[in-house]
């Protein structure tokens, strides 16, 4: 019954000191605002066998890491949205094929004279080309810019890497015997792939391509048909554990799918997390699987950091160094050229080609197979692998720094007028808006003036049959808590003018009330109460204004009783004005410890 005991208990210490080198590292380079994936990526390399060899089980580490990639890419695709995805097309036949083109024949030109034969150069070219989904998206995400202009660009360019990696496993052995190499029968070890890139069951390129098209477009076609009605009944039980497994069923079983026809996992999560990104579970479905993401996919940079070994580094140190130059200088141009003949600004397409500037993971895969069939030798092997680590190091510190140089330059005579950033006209993503907590009578209230008044607003709900039926007559309304901090930051608090808790939960309106607050210090929060012992504290928790339902009641009636008694309407208004202002003081005091005064006449 599963592993034996010394087994389980070796690899729960691996993972014990995995995290504990991990811990200790991304603390300190954080304390030294280095990024924290190269923090990992460096933890890699010293619990690695080239490092001080501390994990014992390096597979079992690497097998986690791939379902944290997976995981990432789900996260990714629900930030996304079918339509953006189209939208994405024009850019990934305009930037995304001159970027991968370009970089092959480039590296094929340079490396001819030095591998022999043009397969071994295209089979290079093919290497390189490739940049690193898991880095590009983890640093994206933790700045909060896969949805600006650059990381759209960044995006689009890896999703089209993605499906080209297909019809480039499948052309190593085409390349081995026209560079003449013989491949060793198929074996264990030979015709492989991995978790994260199986090997292609069909042998004709064309016919994988046209099976991978097809599958991902059943994918995104029948899984809008199908999984949102699904999950509806699984939120109608209001179980939080069932809904989470529905999530990761969802997840799994479309990477599984799509690594049977020979695309990768990674894919398939992207896609299901696409099929889920416009259903009114995408923000939940969020927030449930960011926990797992964050760790897991920490387990992939450990796992990248254990491949570099140190000792071959320094033994190649000159060569490795201009290799890495080379290709990050490069794979930035070939990057922002397409992009600027797209329409894009220079700053715009240098920050991109920067994100991108790095060898893949896939590369990894891809130079593993040429390797088993002769079109890379194992020393060429050991130096692009140390240069591709590398690149995936410096990417993170370059994609941080750069924006800071092009501040500079911008600021000098001759580069202002280049580097200037055109005001956009536009944006995918709502700036200025308010956020909704609750579609009860006050919520759907506020939302209707809203819309009157063209005032941009998203709506969070945690009655599935309301976000199903409000949904579908074109609100923009979520099934999501508004406790939660992911949920939140999906709606976009952080760019948001106002939030406005109309929940009955005084516990969650608490919550919903502080994180809003610890998420966006700038926002004016608008609480709906019950009752006015909980102004004060909810004032605490950073809410600007709360408004209490049986202190506006009284006043109410406050206004109407004084009418049958000829006081001026005026002075109604200053009264009640002046209560509100007072957080309602004079309602506070108990009539008993207030002189009654004379009733006017």
């Amino acid at each position: 019954m599963g592993l034996p005991v010394c087994s389980r208990l070796m690899f729960l210490t691996d993972l014990v000191i995995v995290f504990a080198v991990a811990t200790v590292v991304v603390f300190l380079f954080g304390r030294a605002r280095v990024p924290s994936v190269v923090g990992l990526l460096v933890a890699g390399v010293l619990v690695g066998p080239y490092g001080l060899s501390l994990v014992s089980d390096v597979e079992v580490v690497e097998t986690l890491a791939e379902i944290g990639v997976v995981v990432l890419l789900f996260t990714v695709g629900l930030e996304f949205s079918l339509s953006r995805l189209v939208v994405m097309l024009p850019l990934m036949a305009r930037v995304g094929a001159p970027q991968i083109l370009g970089t092959a024949a480039a590296v094929a030109a340079l490396t001819w004279w030095y591998l022999g034969t043009l397969p071994q150069a295209v089979f290079a070219g093919l290497l390189v080309a490739m940049s690193s989904t898991a880095i590009v998206l983890k640093v994206l995400a933790d700045r909060g810019q896969t949805a600006a202009p650059p990381g759209r660009i960044a995006v689009a360019v890896l999703l089209l890497q993605d499906l080209v990696v297909v019809a480039a496993m499948l052309a190593v052995p085409v390349l081995a015997n026209a560079a003449g190499v013989t491949p060793p029968p198929p074996t264990a070890t030979t015709n492989h792939g991995n978790a994260m890139h199986p090997a292609a069951p069909f042998e004709n390129p064309l016919v994988a391509v046209a099976v991978g098209l097809g599958v991902v477009i059943a994918v995104l076609v029948v899984g809008r048909l199908v999984i949102p009605p699904l999950l509806h009944q699984v939120v109608r039980l209001r179980n939080r554990e069932l809904f989470l497994m529905a999530i990761v069923l969802v997840c799994l079983g479309t990477a599984a799918l799509t690594a049977q026809v020979g695309l990768s996992l990674a894919l398939g999560a992207f896609l299901a997390g696409l099929v889920l990104s416009e259903s009114e579970y995408g923000h939940q479905a969020f927030t449930e699987v960011l926990p797992f993401r964050d760790t897991l996919a920490s387990l992939f940079f450990v796992s990248v950091g254990m491949l570099l070994d140190i000792r071959f580094l320094v033994a190649h140190a000159g060569l490795v160094t201009g290799i890495v130059a080379a290709i990050m200088v490069g794979k930035l141009l070939v990057t922002a050229v397409p992009a600027m003949l797209a329409g894009f600004s220079v700053r715009t397409s240098l920050l991109a080609g920067a994100a991108i500037a790095q060898v893949g993971e896939f590369s990894f895969v891809l130079g593993s197979r040429g390797q088993d069939v002769g079109l890379i030798s194992d020393d060429d092997y050991q130096t692009f692998l140390a240069a591709a680590v590398l690149t995936m190091t410096l990417t993170p510190l370059l994609t941080l720094a750069m924006p800071g140089w092009l501040d500079r330059l911008g600021r000098t005579r001759w580069c202002a007028a280049l580097l200037r950033e055109p005001p956009r006209s536009e944006s995918r993503d709502l700036v200025d808006h308010v956020v909704i907590a609750g579609f009860g009578l006050n919520g759907r209230n506020l939302a209707t003036a809203l819309a009157d008044f063209g005032v941009p607003h998203v709506i969070l709900e945690l009655n599935p049959e309301t976000v199903r039926r409000e949904r579908a007559a074109g609100l923009d309304i979520h099934f999501g808590d508004c406790t939660r901090a992911a949920v939140l930051e999906h709606a976009g608090i952080e760019r948001a003018r106002a939030f406005v808790v109309a929940i009955s939960d005084p516990a969650s309106t608490r919550r919903s009330v502080r994180m809003a607050r610890e998420l966006a210090p700038q926002i004016r929060i608008f609480v709906r109460t019950e009752y006015l012992s909980e102004i004060d504290e909810l004032k605490g928790l950073g809410a600007d204004e709360v408004i209490p339902a049986e202190f506006e009641t009284a006043l109410s009636l406050f206004e109407r009783v004084l009418t049958i008694y000829a006081v001026p309407e005026q002075t109604i208004d200053e009264m009640v004005d002046r209560m509100r202002l007072e957080n309602y003081g004079f309602l506070r005091e108990s009539p008993r410890r207030r002189p009654t005064d004379s009733p006017p006449a």
